[in-house]
């Protein structure tokens, strides 16, 4: 399926083995686990204060959410390589590489889109 790079820890997974839907399908859905810290950027004051409303409807969905299945996870090294991981209101370069998978993620992490650019 993949290449390996045996000179890094991680497997390394070529992005041209699959298209952009199959991606998709692989992942869209799925919540992104044990990521870099550093990588998420830093949330704006007015977030704060959307936090706070979102933490308020959390509360009040907790009953709900026991019930519910656990979501799907993907774990930072299971991605193949080259990749980046847009949240929002993140910065990113305009610099195109083709072959490089962005996976777009809400603010809980949940990978919400695929493209290559």
């Amino acid at each position: 399926m993949g290449q390996t790079d045996n000179s890094e820890e991680r497997q390394v997974v070529r992005t041209t083995a699959h298209t952009a839907d199959e991606w998709a399908e692989m992942f869209v859905g799925r919540v992104l686990v044990e990521y870099p810290e550093e990588m998420k950027p830093e949330p704006y004051e007015a977030e704060d204060a959307e936090a706070g409303d979102a933490e308020k409807s959390k509360e009040d969905s907790t009953e709900e959410a026991e019930e519910a299945e656990e979501p799907k996870t993907v774990k930072w090294a299971e991605l193949p390589q080259p990749v980046r991981i847009i949240w929002p209101r993140s910065r990113v370069t305009r610099d195109l590489r083709p072959q490089r998978l962005n996976l777009m993620c809400n603010a809980n992490d949940e990978i919400t889109r695929i493209a290559f650019y």
